[in-house]
């Protein structure tokens, strides 16, 4: 049995149908697939196209680099995907003979399952050999018989396929017709979508960023400060905090650009100083000049105006976006120390003393830094950050000067120097820093030059007025004084206005004291000395001179020029006996002033005492004294008189200080007259030794020792009686005022007796010298007489010679 069932053979069954569904199958497969997978990509690229390409139509920017990229990974994940799951996944699946047959079973009524089991019994021989070999030929007729029937669209679905290959070819015919009927804009997206380019998507306008505007210090010649535009760098520019800045964007016009926009608009964002976000917004550049080449746009206000926290920005122009721009904010540069390193001139330079050697590292003074001219000044800076370079200008002149600062340890100093300052110099000092941020406002140095002075002389005459004898003595009394050092010093001397002025050189005392003199009648018995006679007019005047070297000449001092005329012994005597009667005179006047306030201390007494006042008649009261009528005539009550009466005592009291304090005065220049008499008289070497000592212990020490001693005394008791009048007023105690009166009225009795009795000195004096004014009349009487004689002798002689 088993020999016999391997030896049965099973008809064939319809192989070819079941292929030709198998490759359908395949195909239907495939094509599922593929147009999937061109679905997807079509859909992404104008998907991907729609959001790089559809911002830039409103102003925006393209997608960048990464989010094309993140798309682009996306799109390749799940094409891969899509390829896996509808074409790998099926593609390649075994589909079987049994399987084939069970499909077409099922959409065909005809096989009946003869197709079925015709497979089956075709596939497993063991198990036909169970069965009548005319049945299966039978059911292998049958499944021929049927095959004829099949049709394989009946299997497939092909509307759904047909609908993805629609699609498929409808996107893959929009991408075609896209790269042919613009290839340029084909290319740029192939390029940023696929290759990830950063190459820009053409716009209609084209617009860019020229920089920043800025103010710098003025150029020479010009009065406002020039502005200077800064570019960016990598989108970056740095300005200091606070600053003032105009953005300014260029805009190309036709026919290099479509469109020429008409604004522009800023979009931009504030950073705080902690990094945190600011304040975002937007503003319009709306005004514009047109070049040939390009419009060009400019906006100042804010954010850009006095900028205190960093800003980054993009500008929209039309349809094309410049971004990526940053405006940070940093300190400004800016002086913070100044130094002077200081040479003075050499004829200044005293070693000996330690004067005016070289200095270094003087602070320099905003307030006020003087400085000697013809001094070397060398000026050191120190700014707050490291810098690139530093600008001075010399205002004065317009001198610019450019200080390149090396890169190095020392970015933040530089020096400038002044070879010797010439004139007072104003100095503006402009920096740019490395972050190329300059100062808006220069930093000003201001050194005042010192001129060198001439001498200062302050020097007199010494006990001598307006006329001296031939054998004078002229004394010189005072200071020389420089502001560095006195070099020579001498006596210009000239004998009337013909003559030559002669020099007497002379050394000066102990800082600069002058007491020096000059002897004309030593200087008549010298060979080349100076002769002066009756009748001549001698000038006299100081000069000095000091060590100033940055002239041809050094600068000489000069001090009050006198003018003296040169008289006899005599008549100097009589010009001394005129001011000696105007002193006395003037004296007399002093004590008759003392007498009047002594006899205002004498009613207020009376007024203390209510006595009536000496030689006042029938009881009768001065019109000062007066204080029974009011001024419309009537009566005063005993009260209002009280009060008057008391107001006039401590006025007259008031006056009699006054009084003394201004006869004290009178009186010590009446004392200094005298002495300047008497220091004529020894300067001109005239008159007695008895004279010149009645002029000064008989008139001027008495009054200066009644001055030193007895007018504080009355000046005292006038204060004490004052006070009391003051403080007490109506009520005062008349026991307690009369004594202070009498007291003050003591002392000025006192004062004014030893004032007359240097009067009665002064009369004397007086009657002296006119008895020796009578001798010189004889004398010259005598001279006259003896020359006549003389004269009528010569003619009597000259007759009998006839």
């Amino acid at each position: 049995m088993a020999a016999t069932a391997a030896t049965v053979v099973v008809n064939p069954y319809p192989r070819s149908l079941l292929a030709g569904l198998r490759w359908r199958i395949r195909l239907y497969v495939l094509l599922e697939g593929l147009s999937v997978a061109v679905i997807w990509l079509g859909l992404m690229f104008w998907i991907s196209l729609g959001l790089d390409y559809l911002p830039v139509l409103v102003g925006a920017s393209e997608m960048p680099a990464l989010a094309r990229g993140v798309l682009l990974a996306a799109t390749a994940a799940v094409l891969a995907w899509l390829l896996y799951r509808f074409v790998l996944r099926r593609l390649f699946v075994r589909l079987a003979d049994r399987s084939m047959a069970l499909l077409l079973e099922r959409k065909f009524q005809g096989f009946d399952e003869s197709l079925v089991t015709a497979v089956e019994m075709a596939e497993v021989p063991d198990h036909a050999s169970a069965f009548s070999r005319d049945l299966l030929d039978k059911t292998s007729d049958e499944a021929f018989a049927a095959a004829g029937d099949v049709r394989y669209g009946k299997v497939m679905n092909y509307g759904r396929l047909n609908l993805r290959l629609m699609a498929a070819s409808a996107l893959a015919l929009s991408v075609a017709a896209f790269g042919a009927l613009n290839a340029s804009a084909f290319d740029t997206a192939a390029k940023r979508l696929y290759l990830l380019s950063n190459e820009s998507w053409p716009r209609s306008a084209s617009i860019r960023v020229a920089g920043i505007e800025v103010l710098r210090t003025a150029a020479p010649g010009q009065e406002a400060p020039r502005s200077v535009t800064v570019p960016f760098k990598n989108g970056l520019v740095k300005v200091a905090k606070g600053a003032n800045v105009q953005l300014k964007v260029e805009a190309d016009l036709a026919p290099k650009a479509k469109v020429v926009p008409q604004q522009c608009t800023i979009y931009y964002r504030t950073q705080n100083a902690d990094g945190s976000r600011g304040e975002r917004g937007s503003v319009v550049m709306s005004s514009f000049r047109d070049t040939t080449a390009f419009r060009n746009f400019w906006f100042d206000n804010k954010p850009f105006k006095g900028v205190l926290s960093t800003i980054q920005f993009d500008v929209v122009g039309f349809d094309h976006r410049v971004s990526g721009y940053r405006l940070e904010v940093v300190d400004s540069p800016a002086v913070v120390e100044t130094k002077m390193d200081l040479t003075y001139p050499p004829y200044m330079v005293d070693e000996a003393t330690s004067n005016f050697l070289p200095v270094t590292d003087q602070e320099y003074l905003p307030a006020g830094t003087f400085v000697p001219l013809g001094t070397q000044v060398k000026l050191k800076f120190k700014s707050n950050k490291p810098l690139k370079q530093a600008e001075i200008l010399d205002v004065a002149s317009g001198e610019r000067t450019i200080i390149e600062i090396p890169t190095g340890k020392s970015e933040d100093r530089f020096t400038y120097a002044i070879d010797a300052l010439k004139a007072s110099a104003t100095l503006e000092v402009s920096l740019l820093d490395t972050d190329n941020v300059a100062t808006e406002r220069p930093y000003r140095v201001f050194l005042t030059g010192i001129e060198d002075q001439s001498p200062q002389i302050e020097v007199r005459l010494a006990g001598i007025g307006s006329a001296v004898t031939p054998d004078v003595v002229v004394p010189v009394r005072g200071k020389i004084s420089d502001d560095y050092a006195v070099n020579e010093n001498w006596f210009d001397v000239q004998v009337n206005e013909s003559g030559d002025p002669r020099q007497v050189k002379f050394a000066l005392g102990k800082a600069g004291a002058v007491e020096q003199e000059i002897d004309f009648r030593r200087e008549r018995g010298e060979k080349d000395g100076l002769l002066i006679k009756p009748g001549d007019r001698l000038y006299l005047a100081v000069k000095a001179s000091d060590k100033y070297a940055l002239a041809d000449e050094p600068h000489t001092g000069v001090g009050d020029r006198y003018e003296l005329d040169v008289v006899t012994p005599e008549q100097l005597l009589a010009m001394l006996e005129v001011r000696e009667v105007g002193l006395r005179r003037r004296f007399e006047l002093i004590i008759d002033e003392m007498t009047q306030m002594r006899d205002s201390l004498l009613r207020v007494k009376a007024s203390l005492s209510a006595s009536p006042l000496p030689g006042a008649a029938s009881g009768a009261e001065p019109e000062d004294l007066r204080t029974d009528d009011q001024p419309d005539g009537q009566p005063l009550t005993p009260e209002q008189k009280a009060q008057r009466e008391a107001e006039l005592r401590l006025l007259r009291v008031q006056r009699a200080m006054q009084q003394s304090q201004k006869s004290v005065q009178e009186v010590l220049g009446v004392a200094a007259g005298f002495l300047d008499i008497r220091e004529e008289l020894i300067n001109n070497r005239v008159d007695t030794e008895d004279r010149k000592n009645r002029l000064k212990e008989q008139i001027a020490d008495p009054l200066n020792k009644t001055c030193a001693e007895e007018f504080p005394i009355l000046d005292q008791r006038l204060a004490a009686a004052e006070t009391l009048l003051r403080e007490a007023g109506v009520t005062v105690a008349k026991d307690k005022a009369a004594p202070l009166a009498d007291e003050a009225i003591d002392q000025a009795n006192t004062v004014l007796t030893q004032l007359e009795d240097v009067l009665a000195k002064m009369q004397d004096l007086e009657t002296y010298n006119e008895l020796l004014e009578i001798v010189r009349d004889l004398l010259k009487d005598q001279e006259k007489l003896i020359e006549r004689t003389q004269q009528e002798r010569k003619r009597q002689t000259l007759e009998e010679l006839k």
